[in-house]
């Protein structure tokens, strides 16, 4: 591959001191992260990402105060925050899938400073002894100023990740990972942004001339991204997917069978 971009692939999960391992990514695509839980240690994540689990975890919703409450929904996760906590006194265990097929990015929170993230993009996080969750909030666009803010193709709203142990992003296709040094600047399509450090800077830069404008695809501007710091990059993201896949938009003379939506096939002569 060209020198400094990495293709990312689930390494071997960290372990227990007595070999157990913290995580396992199960399936290639669509796929479910499952925890052993040891006794009395718990796992966070947001409403609906529990898939099954052993007997004796316990779930706990709370909002976790209105301001966290409100970043956590302006960043695109749900109401509540919610902990599954093994209370059996023996191992247990719980797997955690996304709410769209793809796959599952577990980021080391104890390295990362701050994570800016595509808004929905957390799937869950192990809590540490201490109990210190993952701190999910909501964050403009790093951009170094308004234009680039509005015109980077990246979201204006953010996810912000903050602390904890280990957090899962969600992600679709190929993930690739590029490490900026000082100074180094790196022009993406910001649908293909999944995640970044909080030191990586967003900028815009014109694609080229009216005709590129006009007739390139990629739009008006490049995302230009500045270093120092990380970033995680996929090759088919949601919005992407919802690109291919437009919403049905309902007709007059639509063959809509009962009227629930409007669609269907039309079979008339």
């Amino acid at each position: 591959m060209i020198a400094g971009i990495e293709l990312w692939y689930p390494e071997k999960p960290p372990t227990y001191e007595d070999g157990m391992p913290i995580f396992e990514l199960i399936g290639t695509d669509a796929q479910i992260v499952q925890f052993p839980v040891r006794a009395g240690r718990q796992v966070m994540c947001f409403s609906g990402a529990m898939a099954y689990m052993s007997d004796g975890m316990k779930m706990e919703c709370r909002l976790a105060g209105l301001k966290k409450t409100f970043g956590r929904l302006v960043g695109g996760g749900s109401l509540f925050e919610i902990t599954y906590t093994n209370e059996s006194g023996v191992d247990g265990f719980i797997g955690m899938t996304p709410d769209y097929p793809g796959v599952i990015v577990p980021i080391h929170m104890a390295n990362v400073d701050k994570l800016y993230c595509l808004r929905d993009s957390f799937l869950c996080s192990t809590v540490d002894l201490g109990k210190e969750t993952t701190d999910v909030s909501a964050g403009f666009n790093p951009a170094r100023n308004i234009g680039a803010a509005c015109c980077s193709g990246f979201d204006l709203i953010v996810q912000t990740l903050q602390q904890g142990d280990w957090a899962f992003i969600m992600a679709m296709g190929t993930v690739v990972t590029k490490t900026l040094q000082a100074g180094e600047s790196m022009l993406v399509d910001g649908d293909s942004l999944l995640c970044f450090e909080g030191s990586v800077e967003i900028d815009v830069r014109s694609v080229g001339n009216c005709a590129a404008m006009c007739c390139g695809g990629d739009g008006l501007f490049h995302t230009e991204l500045h270093g120092p710091g990380k970033i995680w990059l996929q090759s088919l993201s949601i919005d992407k997917m919802r690109h291919l896949f437009p919403p049905k938009v309902a007709s007059n003379n639509a063959a809509g069978g009962d009227g629930g939506d409007g669609g269907g096939f039309d079979f008339s002569g």
